[in-house]
Parts: C-alpha cells; sequence; structure tokens
C-alpha cells in the first residue's frame, strides 16, 4: 500500500534497508514504502485444493516486509516471533535474487509486484530466484503501475494470477482503491459521478476479480480505519465478493501506522471478521506498531 498521502490506499512495504525505495523492477514497493504484516499458525490452516490454505475461526495470518519484520525484532522479539516465527507467516522483500526474511524467522519468502508487465518479464527471464514460493501483486494510482494496467486492474489481476499459477507460484493480490482515481472514459469500469472510492470498488467487483486469481486477497482498507462504520462496511461488501469468486480464498483486512493510533488500529482490525490484516508500518512508527501487535496479541491473535 502507498506510503504516499495522495493514495490513500496503497500496499506498502519497508525497503529491506534504510534509504532504499522500492519501486520499479530495482526499486520495488513491495507493498510501497511502508511495512506489513500477516500472522497465521501452520496447525491452525487446513490446505485446500490447489493449495490455497484457508486460516480456521480461531486463526489470523499476518504479512509484513522482511525488513519491518527485522526492526521489529530488535524492539520486542518474543512479540515478534509470536507472529512471524512461523511457517505460514510473509515477509515481502524487493530484490528477486535474495531472500527478504532475516533473523532465522520462517515465515515465507514473498516478492512483490506493482506491474504485471514487470513479473512476464521476470518469469521469462528467470530472474525470481528459488527462494520465493509466493508473489505479490500490487497494482495502484502510483508510477511503478503502468497506466494501460492502472485502467484495466480486473484484467491485470486475472492474468498476474494465472501467470504465477501456471509457473507454480502462491499468489497474494491486493488491488489499491485509488485506482478508481484514474476510472476515466478510458477505463474498463470507469468510475460514475459523485461515487466515492469504496462505491466504486464495490461496483466494479474489484475484490471479486483478486480473490478469483489468487490464494489471499488484501483489501486496502487502511483509510478507513478511524471510521469504524466504513472500515467494516466495505470489508463486509468486498469479502462476500471475494468468497462469491473463490470460496477457497483467504480474506485478509488492511491496517495502517498511517491511519490511527494502535488502538484505533486494534479496534478496525477486531471489528471485521478478516483471516488475517496486512499492517502498513512507516519507518518511524516501528514503536506504533510494535503497540499495535501487543494489543493483538493479548487479545488472542
Amino acid at each position: 500500500m502507498s506510503a504516499t498521502a495522495a493514495s490513500q490506499a496503497g500496499c506498502s512495504a519497508a525497503p529491506s534497508a534504510p534509504g532504499a525505495r522500492l519501486g520499479t523492477r530495482k526499486r520495488w514497493p513491495l507493498l510501497g514504502t511502508l511495512g506489513s504484516v500477516m500472522l497465521a499458525t501452520a496447525a491452525a490452516f487446513a490446505t485446500v485444493g490447489g493449495g490455497v490454505s484457508v486460516a480456521s475461526a480461531s486463526t489470523h495470518n499476518w504479512i509484513a516486509t522482511g525488513w519491518n519484520i527485522h526492526l521489529a525484532d530488535q524492539i520486542d522479539p518474543a512479540t515478534t516471533r509470536h507472529f512471524f516465527n512461523t511457517p505460514s507467516s510473509f515477509g515481502t522483500g524487493p530484490t528477486a535474487s535474495s531472500d527478504p526474511v532475516t533473523d532465522g524467522y520462517a515465515a515465507n519468502a514473498v516478492l512483490v509486484f506493482d506491474s504485471y508487465a514487470q513479473f512476464a518479464s521476470d518469469i521469462h527471464s528467470g530472474d525470481i530466484g528459488r527462494n520465493y514460493k509466493w508473489v505479490l501483486y500490487d497494482p495502484e494510482e502510483w508510477p511503478q503501475t503502468p497506466v494501460a494496467e492502472q485502467l484495466s486492474p480486473v484484467k491485470y489481476l486475472t492474468q498476474f494470477g494465472q501467470l504465477a499459477h501456471a509457473h507454480g507460484y502462491k499468489v497474494i493480490e491486493a488491488p489499491g482503491r485509488d485506482l478508481g482515481n484514474v476510472a476515466g472514459s478510458a477505463s474498463a469500469c470507469p468510475k460514475q459521478p459523485g461515487e466515492d472510492l469504496n462505491q466504486w470498488y464495490v461496483r466494479c467487483d474489484i475484490a471479486g476479480a483478486a480473490a478469483a486469481a489468487s490464494d489471499v486477497y488484501v483489501l486496502q482498507d487502511q483509510v478507513n480505519t478511524t471510521n469504524l462504520a466504513a472500515y467494516d462496511s466495505l470489508f463486509a461488501s468486498a469479502r462476500q465478493q471475494a468468497l462469491a469468486a473463490n470460496p477457497q480464498a483467504v480474506v485478509d483486512a488492511e491496517v495502517s501506522t498511517n491511519y490511527g493510533t494502535p488502538s484505533q488500529m486494534a479496534a478496525a482490525a477486531k471489528s471485521v471478521k478478516a483471516d488475517g490484516f496486512y499492517v502498513s508500518i512507516t519507518h518511524p512508527a516501528i514503536g506504533q506498531a510494535g503497540q499495535f501487535f501487543r494489543m493483538m496479541r493479548a487479545a488472542g491473535y
């Protein structure tokens, strides 16, 4: 999710080292410049057809950048390991040739793409390292995603998932709500007059397209964190669409240190029936994220 205020809805990930900006083939935002986090315990997951993992009613999954996992480990090792030292958690990273997960953690390495075209190119050239079994597609209203992909998100969400699965990868898809900002007359699903981004996202069934093509779908709902009614409403609609398109999909919500206090983030997370959470973390806000994780752990997550 994007770190920029203009996006207001992007997947984000901290770089693999301080100062690095992720974006294109050499600067992917692995879900942006913010971090993200998804917890899961392997014992609580049931594997279903196609290798898709579905969380039980008592389990939640989490994703974070490998760099943010490392930073969190330095601050609170016990809590960080609770969420990420498991083979069903995820650590994202920007470099195709190296593992983003460090410190001996058991989390799965996830390589993030903001561009289907770049993913297709890397598949063709064989640039993706063997350590990656998961890939993530994060199209948003930003330069890293080609305009053609921004204008036709359903088409490229579908193509990304098909290509990834054909090459043996598991898939996470997290399309941004802000794609509605570019949904003009040239868009495959134009934004209607007076329609807000939540309404556009639901009417164009972005969640259904993403879930149909992926194993894990992430709703970038973080901009609504401090408005529980809006947060819950968008998630409920997106979850319904996602499961209608793919009953086996894992459906996650997002919170962010850019939106709300740790208590507000925790309240939003606990208010929805999500399988997991994508927690975006701006680099200086590791301490704030740590408070959120401690609250969630204390609540039994």
